[in-house]
Formats: structure tokens, C-alpha cells, sequence
């Protein structure tokens, strides 16, 4: 007779009970109280003596997390991540982390039955942990997609969607197909950064003002050279109708594109949760204004507790000042940040939204602003850890932080300082 732990919710007990007869008939199980007790136990154990399942958690640390320090601490005979409506993207992230076993408890109790065991209180859980839970994942690995890149912040007016605007413009100069898409979905304008009159409706492209089926092509207007702008809604009000398809938008988008740029609203909605489980990047964008930290703290748990691993976050200080020490370090941002590595894009100057504000991003491309060039390191550090650093001299440069031949915001050429 074999060993095994669980780290569940309560009302998915029975379900586990099930899952692990069918995995070890003789095997007995106990249910840990806590995550930490759970992990603390497989810690102190004899290795190999427990088999440990995880999941699912609706609170508190993200199952994956968990699972993943599980494997880790190397202790356990083997380790199960269960889950309802398990996605291809939840396995291939747990297979990476060592997990060695994902089981969709779906296959072996029903949700509805799951719900009645537990009194029907599961209806109670999060929307957005739902949301999450239920999100498509993306097709195929980085090495046969496009690199997803969310950007995200806790509060609005960090400078988050000029930062996307400019590393889409960047990417773009390097020779990338860009797909930058709002996700602000009732009050975006990433469109008037590249001068674009309005944005292409994304109740459209899901199919939603016509009743289709979203297009493999997807629509979107032009930016030179070389973007493709999506969204947000034409009409505000259709922001609810087009969320649930976030996902599936993305999933196209990293087909078609060699990149995938998402800006997002202030606040986490839905088709925001979706992005932030999808993406290979999550980016979390603040500034040094008072309550910088705070906001950023939530956001990042947030984040964790839809199941984003702390590996697949950067923290993003924006507007630094050009004489701000390389070595200084704001405060601690709180969960889900604790291994994240910090970036900064340093302050333009007041050139800089003037450009972005009359819609002339592209005009910044490769000029002497340290916004432009921190931007540039920023984009190029992120797709050289993901593989898909395009081979292009002003690429390599940027990598490497070197200072690249560039012009002045007014057209003049300067040389490599």
C-alpha cells in the first residue's frame, strides 16, 4: 500500500478521493489543511514515501505554484496537479515545472456533481478565478508561435500604454509582424499612438455585431511599419460581449503574427484575466508615484492567484529618471513578484508624449530618447529569453545594451555615443 497527500478545496474531495483509486487502488490518502502544511509534510517525509496531489485551490497560493515548489523540494514520490477543464497551456507550463502528472477531475467526477458535494458553494468562487480557470490555450509552444506579451498595472497613468505603442513600433522596425491589441476594451486609444483615426472593432473581429465566427484572418488596421492594431470596441458597451473571446483572440493573433503585444485596461476584468494566463510575459507597469507599490502588490497576487508563474512575470519601473542609479531598487512589490527580475524605461523628456500624443510613435524609433533605447533593451531582453529574437544588427544592440546610431527626435543623425 502506497502513501498519497492532497492539498485540496474541500468540496473537490471526493473528487481527488477518486482521482487517486484510480491512479493507486490500494493506495491510502490524507488531505492536508493547508498548502503550507501540505508542502511542509512532503518536506519532512522520507523521499519517496509520499505521492502528492494538488489542486484545485481557489484561494491563497495557485495550485501550479504549489505543485511546482512541490516538485522542486524533490521530496515527493510523484506529483499530481489536479484540475476541472484542464488547458494545453496548464500542461505544458506543469510539465516544464516538473510536475508529473496534470488530471482533469472533469474525467472522473462532473463539476456538477463536484458543486453538489460541496452544498453548491463552488458557485461562490471568484469570477475571474473562473474566467481563468476556463481559458483556451494558446497553440502550440514559443518555438511554433508567436511570443504573447501582456502588459499590465494596478492603477491607470503609468505611461502603460506608450510603452506598448513604442516596443511594437521597435519590434517592428527589426523586421517583426506585430499584432498590438487594446484590451481596454470601452476606453482604449493604443491606435492614436500610431496616428490611426479610430481602432478596428473587436465585437467584429470575435464575430459578435454579426453573429460569425471569428476569421483565421484577423482585420486591423495598419500601422507603418509594419503593425496591425486590434481594438478596443467600437461601442463601449459591447466591452462585455467581447471578453470571453480574449483568449481565443490571442490564440489566433500568435499564428498569424511573429509577435503579440496586449495593452490592457487600469483594472482586471475578464478578457485582462484571460491575457495575463496566456501570456508568456506579463509585464506589470508602475511608476514612482505614492501608492506605486501598493497597487502593484495587488495586481501581482492577483496574477499568482490565477495561476501565473512568478518565472513568467516582470516588474516594469516606468518614467525613471536617465540619472537614476543602475542599481537602485524600489520597494518589495509584494506576492507573486518575490523572483521576478525588475526593468526600467527611463524618462524621454517632454518630447516624448508630445510625439505619442499627435500619433508620430514610429518617429521615435531609434532616436537619442533613453525612453526609445530602454524601451528597445526591454523588448529585446524579453524575446531573446523566449527565443524569437529576430537576427538584425539594431536587435543585437539593443540585447546588449549598446548605444545604437541614431537620429534626434528632430532628425538630425547622432553618432554611438
Amino acid at each position: 500500500m502506497s502513501d498519497w497527500l492532497a492539498a485540496c478545496d474541500q468540496g473537490d474531495r471526493r473528487a481527488v478521493r477518486a482521482l487517486v483509486r484510480s491512479l493507486d487502488p490500494t493506495g491510502s490518502l490524507e488531505f492536508a489543511a493547508t498548502a503550507d502544511a501540505a508542502r511542509r509534510m512532503v518536506f519532512e517525509s522520507a523521499p519517496g514515501e509520499l505521492g502528492v496531489v494538488v489542486g484545485p485551490l481557489s484561494g491563497g497560493v495557485s495550485e501550479v505554484n504549489l505543485a511546482a515548489a512541490v516538485a522542486q523540494d524533490g521530496n515527493a514520490r510523484c506529483v499530481v496537479l489536479a484540475r476541472g477543464g484542464a488547458t494545453g497551456s496548464l500542461r505544458s507550463r506543469a510539465e516544464r515545472a516538473g510536475v508529473d502528472l496534470v488530471a482533469d477531475l472533469d474525467g472522473v467526477l462532473p463539476a456538477e456533481a463536484r458543486a453538489e458535494s460541496d452544498g453548491g458553494r463552488r458557485s461562490a468562487e471568484p469570477p475571474l478565478l473562473r474566467a481563468a480557470r476556463s481559458a483556451p490555450a494558446l497553440v502550440g509552444d514559443v518555438s511554433e508561435r508567436a511570443p504573447v506579451i501582456v502588459f499590465c498595472s494596478g492603477r491607470g497613468g503609468v505611461g502603460k500604454t506608450s510603452v506598448v505603442a513604442m516596443a511594437a513600433a521597435t519590434a517592428a522596425s527589426w523586421g517583426m509582424r506585430v499584432c498590438a491589441i487594446d484590451l481596454d476594451l470601452s476606453c482604449g486609444n493604443l491606435y492614436s499612438c500610431f496616428g490611426l483615426g479610430n481602432g478596428v472593432d473587436l465585437a467584429r473581429v470575435v464575430g459578435q455585431a454579426g453573429g460569425e465566427s471569428m476569421s483565421r484572418e484577423l482585420p486591423g488596421a495598419l500601422a507603418d511599419p509594419g503593425v496591425q492594431v486590434l481594438g478596443p470596441c467600437e461601442l463601449p458597451e459591447a466591452a462585455e460581449l467581447v471578453a470571453p473571446y480574449a483568449g481565443e483572440l490571442l490564440s489566433h493573433a500568435s499564428v498569424e503574427f511573429d509577435l503579440v503585444l496586449v495593452d490592457t485596461s487600469a483594472c482586471f476584468t475578464d478578457a485582462v484575466a484571460q491575457a495575463a494566463q496566456l501570456a508568456d510575459r506579463l509585464v506589470l507597469v508602475c511608476d514612482g508615484r505614492p501608492g506605486a507599490t501598493s497597487s502593484l502588490a495587488r495586481t501581482s497576487g492577483l496574477a499568482a492567484r490565477l495561476g501565473v508563474e512568478r518565472t513568467r512575470m516582470v516588474r516594469l519601473e516606468n518614467g525613471v529618471s536617465p540619472r537614476a542609479r543602475r542599481d537602485e531598487v524600489r520597494a518589495p512589490a509584494g506576492e507573486g513578484l518575490e523572483a521576478a527580475r525588475t526593468q526600467r524605461v527611463l524618462d524621454g523628456g517632454t518630447e516624448v508624449p508630445d510625439l505619442l500624443g499627435s500619433g508620430q510613435v514610429c518617429e521615435l524609433v531609434g532616436s537619442a530618447s533613453p525612453f526609445a533605447e530602454s524601451v528597445a533593451t526591454l523588448v529585446a531582453q524579453i524575446l531573446s529569453e523566449l527565443g524569437g529574437l529576430p537576427e538584425c544588427e539594431e536587435a543585437e544592440r539593443a540585447l546588449s545594451g549598446a548605444a545604437p546610431r541614431r537620429r534626434s527626435l528632430f532628425g538630425g543623425r547622432w553618432g554611438a555615443r
